[in-house]
Parts: C-alpha cells; structure tokens; sequence
C-alpha cells in the first residue's frame, strides 16, 4: 500500500512536471515573455534560460515517470519549485500580479504559484520519505506514456472548455441590449 503511495505520487509529479513542460514549448515565445517579465534574466539570456526550464522539467518528468534518480529526482524539483516560488514572490511584490502562465489555460493552477509550489515541494518531502516503486522495462513505458497521455488530454480539455466559456460570454454579451 505504501508502495502505490509512492506511485501515485511519482505519476503526480510526472504529469505536474509534464503540463507546463508541454505548454510552455508549444507557446515558447509567450514562455520567453513570461520569464521576462520576472525581471532576474536579462533579454539576451532569456532564449537559453527558456531552454535550461523546459529541459529540466522534461527531465524531472521523464524521472518520475520511468522511475529514475530516485531521491535526486525529488531534490532537484523542490529545488527549482523553491526557485520558482521565490521569484514568483518577488514578481509579486514588484508588480502585484499573483499569477504566472505555468499551465497555460489551467487557471486554477496558475493562480497563487507561491502557495501552489509550497503545497507541491510538501507533497516530495513525502514522496522522499516513501520507498520508492519498483517498476520493470514494461511498467516504466506504460507509465511514461500515461502520464503524456494524461498530460495531453487535460490540456485539451481544459483548452476546450475555457473556448466554450469565452463563446458563451461572448453571445451573452451581445444578447444583452444597451
């Protein structure tokens, strides 16, 4: 039991790791704005600092979903969530906007990213604490492929309904006379 703990935290991760990973490179030039805006980089560094984010979060997905670098895995991610958090909170204090772009049109994962990394670095210090699942060459594909899949679908779906959402605010808008 304690052991599908683990894994259903790994596979958390994995997908959490995966989303923004997946957004931020399909909407690459609005993620190079968006770490502009944290005022830390400066405009000529922000191209590869892009690149240095989306590879250690492919790699932080890629590890918790095949089950590699146990221990080392959980570090590096709070470290970078940690890093996140902070800068996050700095950007708040300099500008008052307490959202980030993360999670493209997740908004409820967007908003807060302070408390939510806060809650995601809690949820590894347990996910270190658990032994970690044994998983064989089979289990490692199939877990990687669901949490892509997963990862996927989530995002259309959410894509889909915030579309839905903004078609029904805009007919009820021009329903209504002035």
């Amino acid at each position: 039991m304690i052991q599908w703990s683990g894994y259903v935290l790994d596979m958390t991760m994995s997908v959490l790791f995966f989303m923004p990973f997946y957004i931020k490179a399909i909407r690459f030039r609005n993620f190079r704005i968006e770490l502009y805006s944290y005022g830390v980089i400066p405009r000529f560094l922000v191209s590869i600092a892009a690149l240095v984010v989306l590879t250690i979060e492919f790699l932080l997905f890629l590890s918790f979903a095949i089950g590699l670098l146990g221990g080392w895995r959980e570090l590096a991610a709070i470290v970078l969530l940690a890093a996140f958090a902070f800068f996050s909170w700095r950007k708040t204090k300099l500008t008052g906007v307490d959202t980030c772009a993360c999670y493209g049109e997740i908004a409820f994962l967007n908003r807060s990213p302070v408390y939510r990394n806060a809650i995601l670095i809690g949820l590894l210090v347990v996910d270190l604490l658990l032994p970690a699942p044994e998983l064989d060459g089979y289990a490692r594909i199939t877990s990687l492929l669901f949490v892509m899949a997963l990862s996927i679908s989530i995002g259309l779906l959410q894509s889909a309904w915030t579309k839905r959402k903004r078609r029904k605010h805009r007919e009820h808008s021009a329903a209504v006379p002035m």
